[in-house]
């Protein structure tokens, strides 16, 4: 056993033994970085005066129309967890953190103006009417 003392002390090889000189790979994705770094939001924020929505397309019904099998269900409920935890955390937070209540929400009709409101659903799509042209009718006594 060796003891330190003023004497045999060597800080350098002391670091050397307690640091990691191996890192194993990480699992963070670094494509994200710019979207996570704090600067970036406040600057954005200070901008516009809005925080950044959530750029993405909400799952629709097809995608579990069909389900017939264990395994095919499971990965349709997994896809709907990934894109609920995707949501901001104010949004998560409002429905307790459970994807559940969250489509119970979501499969209301009463409920498509919030979703819109929140960025949750496509907007409404206004189909522009065309005027009717209206024909005059012929005064009398004049030629066709």
């Amino acid at each position: 056993m060796k003891i330190r003392s003023n004497w045999n002390y060597d800080p350098e090889l002391a670091s050397l033994e307690s640091s990691i000189s191996a890192f194993s790979k990480t699992k963070t994705q670094q494509n994200f970085k710019d979207q996570c770094d704090i600067n970036r939001i406040v600057k954005q924020f200070a901008g516009t005066g809005e925080l950044q929505q959530r750029q993405g397309t909400p799952l629709s019904a097809e995608e579990f129309v069909g389900v017939m099998d264990y395994h095919t269900a499971m990965n349709a409920v997994r896809r709907g967890d990934e894109a609920f935890m995707a949501l901001d955390a104010r949004t998560r937070e409002r429905f307790d953190n459970d994807p559940g209540a969250f489509v119970d929400f979501c499969l209301d009709p009463s409920n498509l103006e919030e979703l819109r409101k929140m960025g949750l659903a496509n907007p409404a799509v206004e189909v522009p009417v065309a005027p009717v042209e209206q024909s005059s009718p012929v005064a009398e006594g004049e030629a066709q």
